[in-house]
C-alpha cells in the first residue's frame, strides 16, 4: 500500500490541494506586504476585493505551471539539481502567466506589480521547501525498501558494470537492480549480481522478475536490434533507457523523430544559440561584478594569511586551456608550497603534503578560486562550465575528449555540486559532457544556486 501511494493519484491530489492553499496564502501575503509598505510607494494599494476576484484565474495559472514542469510526477527519482531547475521554470512561468492575466483578463482590477512579484517569490520559496521536503521524505521511504523501481541491465560488459556501480552507489535514486541479461554464456555473475539469461529471454525475464525499467548497456549493438529490444520491453511492460559508453544514461538529452514512420533517436546538438550565448555572457558579467566587490574586501586578508603561512607570492598564475584550445593565464590564490612542480595532477585528498596549512582552509571553502573572477571579466572563463585543464593533459586527450573544449571553462560546474573531486579532472568527463549537451541559462542558474551550500559546507573540496 505504501509502495503504491508514492506513485498514486492520491499523492498528486494531496500535493495539488496543498499547493492551491499555499498559492492562495502567498497571493494574499503579497497583497498584505505591499499594503504594509504603503508609505514606501507613491500611492496606497487599491482594495483587496480586486485581488480576490482575480485569484481564481491566477491560481489556475500557477497550478498549470507547476504541473507542466513536472512537480506532480512521481515516476522518476529526480536529482535535487533537476528539481531546482524545474522549480525555477515553474516559478518563472507562473510569474509570466500572472502578469499576462493582470494585463489582459484582469486589467480593470489594476493588480499591483509589487504584489505579483512578492507572491511569485513566496511561491518559489514554497515550492522549493515543499519539494525538497518531499524528496527527503521519499529518500527515507526508499531507504526502508519501499517504492523501489525494479530494473535490470542488458549487457554484462564494462559499460553495464559502470551502470551497476552508479545504481548501487546511489541508492537514493530508488532502483532495485535484479541482475543482468547477456548472450555470453560464460558470464554467470557481474559483481554480486547474477546474469539471468540471454537477450532472447528478455521479455520472459522482465515478466518473471517484475522489472519496471531496462538499461541497454551494449554500445556496439546494432540499431535494428536496439529498436527490437525497445519494442519487446514495451510489450513486456517495462520502460527502456539506452546507455552510451561516453555520455552516460541518455534520457532527456534525446529527441524522438520520425523518418517514414520509423522512430529515430538522436542526440541534441551541444552549444547555445547566439541569443542564449549573449545571455550567458551577460549572466557571467552580472555575477562577476556582484561578486567582485565583496571579493575585494576579503582579498587583502587572504593575501596576509598566505604570506604569514609560507614564503612565496600569494597569487598563483598558470597557463590553462580554454575554449577551442586557446591558452590563457588562470589566476588563483596559492594553496601549495612554492617548490611544488607546477604541472602535476591536482591533490585528491586534503592530506596532500603539497598543500600549505592556509591552503587547506582556502581550498575547503573554494576561496582560492576568487581571483578567477578576473578571468570571467576578461572573457577567458565563464561562471559555469568544465574545469580549466592543464595543457599537458589536453595533449593526451582522445579525439572525443576534445569535445570538452567546445565551451568556456568555469569557476563552478556540475563537478562542483555532484561530481567526485577525488577523481582527476580528466576522469570526471561525464559531468562535463552532460553539461555540454544540456547547457542552458536555466542550468547555469541552478548550478550557481546549488554551489552556495557546496561551498559553505566544503562539499568534496580538497
Amino acid at each position: 500500500m505504501l509502495r503504491s501511494f508514492w506513485k498514486s493519484r492520491w499523492l498528486t491530489l494531496a500535493l495539488a490541494v496543498l499547493d492551491a492553499a499555499f498559492f492562495t496564502l502567498n497571493w494574499v501575503g503579497g497583497y498584505e506586504l505591499r499594503r504594509a509598505l504603503n508609505h514606501v510607494f507613491s500611492r496606497p494599494i487599491n482594495d483587496i476585493s480586486g485581488y480576490i476576484h482575480a485569484l481564481g484565474g491566477i491560481l489556475v495559472a500557477w497550478m498549470f505551471a507547476t504541473a507542466y514542469h513536472g512537480h506532480y510526477s512521481h515516476r522518476e527519482k529526480i536529482s535535487s539539481l533537476n528539481q531546482v531547475s524545474g522549480i525555477f521554470k515553474a516559478a518563472f512561468a507562473g510569474f509570466l502567466g500572472t502578469l499576462a492575466l493582470a494585463h489582459f483578463l484582469y486589467k480593470d482590477q489594476e493588480l499591483g506589480r509589487a504584489v505579483i512579484v512578492a507572491a511569485s517569490l513566496f511561491n518559489f520559496v514554497y515550492l522549493y521547501i515543499s519539494r525538497t521536503y518531499l524528496r527527503v521524505l521519499k529518500r527515507r521511504v526508499i531507504a526502508q525498501g519501499i517504492g523501489l523501481k525494479r530494473c535490470l541491465i542488458v549487457g554484462a560488459g564494462a559499460c553495464g558494470a559502470k551502470v551497476m556501480d552508479h545504481i548501487v552507489g546511489h541508492p537514493e535514486i530508488g532502483f532495485d537492480l535484479v541482475g543482468f541479461v547477456d548472450d555470453d554464456s560464460d558470464k554467470k555473475t557481474v559483481g554480486p549480481l547474477p546474469v539471468l539469461g540471454p537477450l532472447s529471454r528478455l521479455p520472459e525475464i522482465i515478466r518473471e522478475r517484475r522489472v519496471e525499467e531496462v538499461f541497454l548497456a551494449i554500445p556496439s549493438l546494432r540499431q535494428n536490434r536496439q529498436m527490437n529490444l525497445v519494442v519487446e520491453c514495451e510489450h513486456a511492460g517495462a520502460d527502456f533507457k539506452i546507455v552510451s559508453n561516453i555520455f552516460g544514461v541518455i534520457t532527456n538529452q534525446v529527441k524522438i523523430d520520425e523518418i517514414d514512420d520509423v522512430p529515430v533517436i538522436k542526440l541534441k546538438q551541444g552549444g547555445l544559440p547566439p541569443l542564449h550565448a549573449f545571455g550567458k555572457r551577460v549572466l557571467d558579467l552580472v555575477f562577476a561584478v556582484v561578486l567582485f566587490v565583496p571579493a575585494l574586501v576579503i582579498w587583502p586578508f587572504i593575501i596576509l594569511l598566505i604570506r604569514l603561512d609560507s614564503r612565496g607570492p600569494a597569487l598563483f598564475r598558470q597557463e590553462r586551456v580554454g575554449r577551442g584550445g586557446r591558452l590563457f593565464v588562470m589566476y588563483k590564490f596559492r594553496t601549495m608550497y612554492v617548490d611544488t612542480p607546477p604541472f602535476k595532477e591536482a591533490p585528491d585528498t586534503p592530506e596532500d603534503p603539497r598543500i600549505t596549512r592556509a591552503g587547506r582552509f582556502l581550498r575547503k571553502f573554494s576561496l582560492d578560486e576568487i581571483p578567477q573572477i578576473l578571468n570571467v571579466l576578461r572573457g577567458d572563463m565563464s561562471m559555469v562550465g568544465p574545469r580549466p585543464e592543464m595543457p599537458f593533459i589536453v595533449k593526451q586527450y582522445e579525439e572525443w575528449q576534445k569535445r570538452r573544449l567546445s565551451v568556456k571553462p568555469g569557476i563552478t560546474g556540475l563537478w562542483q555540486i555532484v561530481g567526485r573531486k577525488r577523481l582527476p579532472l580528466y576522469q570526471n568527463l561525464e559531468y562535463d559532457f552532460y553539461y555540454i549537451k544540456n547547457q542552458s541559462l536555466w542550468l547555469d542558474l541552478v548550478i550557481l544556486w546549488k554551489t552556495i551550500p557546496a561551498v559553505l559546507f566544503g562539499k568534496g573540496a580538497y
